[in-house]
């Protein structure tokens, strides 16, 4: 990988350490991603990823979702992001 000029070689898991910090310093920012996917955006689907849930005492549930690009992704989603997200996959 080269950035700037200077390159670096990753193994597997020096990629996974890289997204993983890169995704966390994005999440810590202010400015915000924007709401919609904009036009002509590229990506890497994973179909049929595998998948981890937990729920929370306060209602609240986990999942966790294995991408092949971006590693293990997590959302927590409260009760009713969890019946619009199924209504959503339903339609």
């Amino acid at each position: 990988m080269t950035i700037a000029g200077k390159s670096v070689k990753l193994s597997p898991e020096g990629v996974s350490e890289l997204i993983e910090e890169l995704s966390n310093v994005r999440a810590s920012m202010s400015v915000e991603q924007p709401a919609g996917i904009a036009p002509g955006w590229r990506f890497a689907a994973t179909k049929n990823p595998i998948m981890a849930t937990q729920k929370y005492a306060n209602g609240d549930r986990l999942l966790v979702l294995r991408h092949g690009g971006h590693g293990w992704v997590p959302f927590t989603f409260s009760p009713n992001m969890v019946i619009e997200l199924y209504a959503m996959l339903t339609k």
